[in-house]
């Protein structure tokens, strides 16, 4: 049968375990939280400027119709 002492070990041993993996998980997630509010802040960032670039896109065209058609009135 096993002894009372070995037990009491296992049952140590195998806290440290769970208490390691928890740590590792709890890692794990908040490495994944940083890595998603990080590529979501990215994104609005190519967003933005894609908009930006967009608007200066338009304002040229727009300034070009009028310079090719000056004598015509919008």
């Amino acid at each position: 049968m096993t002894e009372p002492k070995d037990l009491l070990l296992v049952n140590e041993q195998l806290r440290r375990s769970n208490r390691f993996w928890k740590t590792l998980a709890l890692a794990a997630c908040a490495v994944l939280l940083l890595v998603a509010i990080f590529g979501v802040m990215r994104a609005e960032a190519e967003r933005m400027r894609a908009e930006a670039a967009m608007r200066e896109a338009m304002t040229a065209l727009a300034e070009a119709h009028r310079a090719a058609n000056p004598g015509q009135a919008r």
